[in-house]
This record gives C-alpha cells, structure tokens and sequence, in this order.
C-alpha cells in the first residue's frame, strides 16, 4: 500500500507525553498514528479533529500530546522505574515475525540518527496488548504501572506495522524537524506532526513492545476506519522538554527506507 493510500485509511488522534518540568498542548487530526505520555499533572488544551478531540504536546511537568501524525507519549517523570520486563534482543536485519518487524523498522532509522537499537520489551509488548484489547481508541499510561511513552494508531492490520512506523510516523513526520535539531526546548507548535518520529529516534528509550487488535468495533474512530487498534510502548519515555537536543540526533542522510 503506498504512502497516500495508507493515509486515507489512518486515523490519527493526539500524542501525549510528559517532561520533568516542560509544557502542554493537545492536538488533532485524522490521520492515525498516535503518541502518548504521562507525567505530573497536565494542562490540557483540547481542539477537534475530524473525528475527536486529542490532547497535545506539553512541556512542564506535565505530559504532552498530539494528534494528526500523533506523537508520543512519555512517563511521569524521567526518573520513573522501569516496568518489569523480560527484553528480547530480537534480530532486526531480516523480520521474519511482528516483533522483528517492530525492530527492524525503528532501529534501521534510529541508526540513521546515530544512537542505538531498541529491544524487544516483552512486558511493554503484554500491557500494549492489554489497551489495544480494550478497544477504546485512546491512549492509556497507567495500565501495568504506567511508567512508559505511548504511540497508537488505528485501521490497518497487524501486517501494516512496518508501514505504521517508517511510513507513517517517521517518514511522514521527520521534515516537520527541520531546523529544530539542537534544541533542547523546540517550537511546540507542530508536535503533533513531528511527535512520533521524535520518540522513535529518542537516543534514551531503549525497548519498545506492540500490539496491534482486531475489534468487532473501535470506540472513538469514524465508521469509516477499518476496527484495528495498534499500540507502542517505550521505555524510557521520549520527549521530554529540555532534552530534545541531547536525544534527537541529526540524521546521516542514510537511504530513505520505505514500504
């Protein structure tokens, strides 16, 4: 399916992410891929999207979330602790299953970025299973002890989360970056078009663990999005306000890897 036509199909809704001390701002959009993170109490600014309200990003101890490519959401706070988990260190060369293929397609643009692999996060990968079940088109950081970043996304498959996460979230978004590397504290303006592909790159996450649902019907989607639910949870959690320079790299200019 080539990029254009997995838009129409995508519904996004907002990206939530929460910084030690940064600010908040929520977003929307019909386009699906969403980012979520927690943290201390949020400011929360809603606006409509073609289908629902989102939140958006946040810097201040708050979370931050967005919408429309949505973008991620990050833990409490960045000294939160880790879920308990059992990490796979899954092979990302050639993906041969979902979890290989949710390595291969962040690692190969994190190398990009010049940081290292994420591992496969059992334990984010169960608790991501749980939300996606639950059917609810939102995102969710408290479940399993919350703790974590959160990106969703709705109507495509399970076999659609390679194009999920290059052609969605990080080809679709990291142009909206331009001119912002190097800076701790970045114009929020757009991150909810640039949300996801930063928690991608994030130099400080280290696993990430998904799951993608089949529901007999999506809460919170239009009629018109196919009933599948796909969640991503990171650990650490991305997108912390005063820390983008430091764990968003430039990118090397590596081939465009595509689907």
């Amino acid at each position: 399916m080539r990029y254009s036509a997995l838009v129409s199909a995508l519904f996004a809704a907002g990206a939530l992410a929460s910084p030690m001390a940064k600010r908040d701002a929520v977003t929307n959009v019909n386009v699906v891929v969403v980012t979520d993170t927690v943290t201390a109490p949020t400011e929360t600014v809603t606006a409509h999207g073609e289908f629902f309200n989102a939140q958006q990003p946040h810097q201040t101890e708050a979370s931050t979330s967005s919408a429309a490519p949505s973008s991620t959401q990050a833990a409490s706070s960045s000294s939160s602790e880790a879920p308990s988990a059992t990490v796979d260190a899954v092979s990302g060369s050639s993906p041969s299953d979902y979890a290989s293929t949710v390595l291969y397609h962040h690692n190969v643009h994190r190398a990009n970025h010049t940081v290292s692999d994420l591992q496969y996060n059992d334990t984010l990968a169960d608790i991501a299973s749980q939300i996606a079940s639950s059917c609810v088109y939102a995102h969710n950081t408290q479940t399993g002890g919350g703790g974590y970043g959160q990106n969703i996304a709705a109507g495509v498959d399970a076999s659609g989360i390679d194009k999920i996460i290059s052609d969605m979230f990080y080809n679709g978004e990291i142009n909206y970056f331009d001119g912002l590397y190097g800076q701790a504290n970045p114009d929020m303006t757009n991150f909810e078009k640039w949300g996801h592909f930063s928690q991608i790159v994030w130099k400080d996450t280290t696993s990430v663990g998904c799951a993608t649902h089949q529901c007999s019907s999506l809460a919170n989607t239009g009629s018109n999005v196919p009933p599948y639910f796909t969640v991503c949870n990171y650990y650490p959690p991305g997108n912390y306000g005063g820390e983008y320079a430091d764990n968003v790299q430039k990118p090397k200019g590596d081939q465009t890897v595509s689907v």
